[in-house]
């Protein structure tokens, strides 16, 4: 419940929450649930987190978040405009609807045994050298297959996908988008004319994809779901989405539940002996280190979060760190305990209408990398020189070299 006295909130500077973000959001939330820092008001405490990810009144606007780096116009701006990102209400309901029905879990079961053949090749190639660089090796290179499968993109173009959806990702990190915003449009403009030609193709001659069920829908209004039409132009942009959106954030994942569990050998033990089920252990990384640190809601009206005015138009960040790290909700929020699945949920996905279409692909993906690579190979040992992108918006390692032994 909301509070209608307004107290003054300590800072999180956000000097301090790049540097020491878990440490910064546990002092942030021993003050209060809601918080302030430069950009505005910041939702850290568990419940808070979920409270604004259900209310109408703040919705996501990602344009607006582009506008305070300096972004206004351009490709990413034009198309983050018109995505369902930017989004809420009836519009957002129809895109999640279309989606919903093509985007199936169902789907992803049957995907399995294909992702287990592939994520086999792939060890193949380096299980004998005792040492990779899981990022290039691996995380690059299942799920943009995966994601080739279901989506229908042809194996010889899944590394030009894989290229330049790493590249669109960095428009989705707060301190890398100023840096590279020429790079990123560039190849959001390339992905888009791709997207285009594929639905095209797939339009002129189906197959048993989701591009196919996705360009069927085209001008039918039976498909629109009481609003105008789907244009060719949707349905590219949605592709052009799934693309990224599922490379990007699982790619980052798996590199991190690579390091998380380079600290934890007793629990890749316990997977490779079947003691432990990697799906807890994944839900458990997804909680400890989510590749989305946060995300942005905008007021639409003026209101007061647990004490905190917020005013209408003002942009909210939401940490689903604060969250996901809350004592309240996790006793001992900083210990890594596979058996904690029987408790509250993490919002390492998100929550409310916005939550992750992508998360059974990406938790299946998950799921099939760590019993592939703990059954044959002992726990990863982090070699030095890891590079990482910022803990704010999509966070995870550019590069994590490893060390083992085949098994």
């Amino acid at each position: 419940m909301d509070d209608t006295t307004s107290v003054v909130q300590p800072a999180l500077p956000l000097d301090r929450l790049l540097s020491d973000p878990i440490g910064a959001l546990a002092q942030a939330r021993s003050t209060g649930p809601v918080c302030h820092n430069e950009m505005g008001p910041v939702v850290v405490g568990y419940e808070a987190v979920r409270e604004v990810l259900t209310d109408r009144r703040y919705e996501d606007r990602i344009t607006t978040v582009l506008a305070l780096q300096g972004v206004t116009s351009g490709p990413f701006h034009d198309w983050m405009a018109r995505s369902p990102l930017d989004h809420d209400g009836e519009e957002h309901r129809r895109w999640r609807a279309l989606m919903s029905r093509t985007f199936t879990p169902r789907r992803v079961e049957r995907l399995r045994p294909a992702l287990v053949a592939m994520t086999e090749r792939l060890v193949d190639g380096f299980v004998e050298r005792g040492e990779c660089e899981v990022m290039t090796e691996l995380a690059d290179v299942l799920p943009s297959w995966g994601l080739g499968e279901l989506i229908g993109v042809p194996e010889e173009d899944r590394d030009r996908f894989c290229d330049l959806a790493n590249t669109i990702g960095l428009g989705f990190n707060a301190i890398m988008l100023p840096l590279h915003i020429h790079e990123v449009d560039a190849a959001l403009t390339e992905l888009l004319a791709y997207a285009t030609t594929l639905v095209d193709a797939r339009r002129r001659e189906p197959a048993d994809d989701l591009v196919s069920r996705l360009a069927a829908t085209i001008d039918d209004p039976a498909a629109a779901d009481g609003g105008p039409p789907w244009s060719t132009d949707d349905i590219a942009s949605f592709v052009a989405g799934l693309v990224f959106a599922g490379h990007e954030t699982t790619r980052n994942q798996i590199g991190l539940l690579v390091w998380v569990l380079s600290a934890h050998p007793e629990v890749w033990d316990a997977v490779a002996s079947g003691a432990v089920s990697s799906a807890a252990v994944v839900e458990e990384v997804l909680r400890l280190r989510s590749t989305a640190t946060s995300v942005v809601r905008v007021a639409t009206e003026d209101d007061t979060r647990h004490g905190v005015p917020v005013r209408a138009g003002e942009p909210v960040l939401v940490s689903l760190w604060g969250a996901d790290h809350d004592p309240s909700a996790f006793p001992e929020p900083e210990v890594f305990d596979p058996t904690r699945s029987a408790g509250a949920g993490h919002v390492a996905f998100g929550h409310g209408p916005h939550h992750c279409l992508g998360a059974a692909l990406a938790r299946a993906e998950l799921q099939i990398v760590l019993d592939v690579l703990a059954r044959r190979v002992t726990c990863p040992v982090l070699v030095d020189g890891g590079q990482w992108r910022p803990p704010v918006g999509i966070t995870g390692p550019d590069r994590l070299a490893v060390t083992f032994a085949a098994r």
